[in-house]
């Protein structure tokens, strides 16, 4: 029953890391960018190229919460080894 019990908790935690991935990229990339990049990239006539986005967040936020998704999903369809099996 413990290791179920486990693998149910690291499969949430793989959950929520997919759901707060897309905002903490976003949050990393803003605070690493110099002021000339963050004023490009909110500047109208541009100056550096758009990046194609998809509901406000690009393509390595999607591709990392998928990934995370995927990590829960292959956590709790896992088979567990008889020897983590305890006799409920």
């Amino acid at each position: 029953m413990r290791a179920e019990s486990d693998r149910t908790h690291l499969a949430a935690a793989f959950a929520a890391a997919a759901a707060t991935w897309p905002t903490a990229l976003c949050a990393i990339t803003d605070a690493t960018m110099t002021p000339l990049q963050r004023a490009l990239q909110v500047s109208w006539c541009g100056g550096a190229p758009q990046a194609f986005e998809f509901l406000g967040h690009c393509p390595a936020c999607w591709s990392g919460a998928t990934a995370f998704l995927l990590a829960a999903a292959l956590t709790l369809t896992a088979p567990i080894p008889q020897r983590l099996r305890v006799a409920a």
